[in-house]
């Protein structure tokens, strides 16, 4: 998929039956990583009372944004707790997307085009979610949350399943959402570039300009994606420090 094929770099034994090997793919992960730690602490290292320059403004406006709409608006009191976690799911699901904007298919595509990536990340804010809630209700106090207040006995039967399948199916949701988006994108770039090496001279021009606008339109999907999976991170954060108030 998108030209490049997982190969194994580095042979490792497999424990609980996970390949801990290092492969092409995990070297895109943490390329990913580097190029998030990088470009924010170089954007942040001389960060002064006014950003200077256009690479500063981009980010501290990014940054801001965040910090301030998604995490202390929309979480509440404990917004500013969660604001790092938060800016550091979108800084590294946009550059692990961009990177499969790279014109080199054969060696790059975007490191959240793999299942694997995504479900990580879904699982790392379930997980954070969860233990917000028992944090704040204790275990009990958060089975209890499946069961809204006034539902006779009879209906809970029905309606605490269907609750306990609509919370664990979030994971689910928000690795194939972000997964899928990657794939379906990049692999119409890569069908519009392979039209333009397969079409006669004059007709090229028609796979080009859908290649050029297939682009522009990928590099605002990959921002998008990344501002709707801390969306609604933020969000699930944000229930869960609710049910203890």
């Amino acid at each position: 998929m998108h030209g490049i094929e997982r190969h194994v770099i580095i042979s490792l034994p497999i424990v609980l039956g996970v390949d801990l090997s290092i492969t092409n793919e995990v070297v895109l992960v943490w390329l990913a990583a580097v190029i998030t730690f990088s470009l924010v602490f170089l954007s942040c290292r001389r960060r002064g009372l006014v950003a200077v320059g256009v690479f500063e403004n981009m980010f501290e406006g990014l940054i801001e944004y965040i910090e301030n709409r998604i995490a202390r608006e929309g979480i509440g009191s404990e917004g500013r707790t969660w604001a790092p976690f938060l800016l550091t799911l979108f800084f590294f699901i946009l550059f692990g997307n961009l990177l499969g904007m790279v014109p080199m298919p054969s060696h790059f595509k975007a490191a959240t085009a793999n299942i694997n990536v995504t479900a990580g990340l879904a699982l790392i804010v379930f997980f954070a979610t969860l233990a917000i809630n028992i944090r704040h209700n204790g275990i009990f106090g958060f089975l209890r949350k499946f069961l809204p207040a006034g539902v006779p006995r009879w209906i809970a039967v029905m309606v605490i399943p269907i609750e306990i399948v609509s919370w664990l199916v979030r994971p689910l949701s928000l690795a194939i959402r972000l997964f899928a988006n990657m794939v379906a994108g990049h692999a119409l770039i890569v069908v519009f570039i392979g039209l333009l090496v397969q079409t006669v001279w004059f007709l090229r021009v028609i796979p080009l300009a859908g290649a050029v606008a297939m682009s522009c339109f990928e590099l605002f999907v990959c921002f998008i994606q990344a501002l709707i999976f801390t969306m609604l991170a933020g969000m699930y954060i944000r229930e869960a420090v609710e049910v203890g108030h």
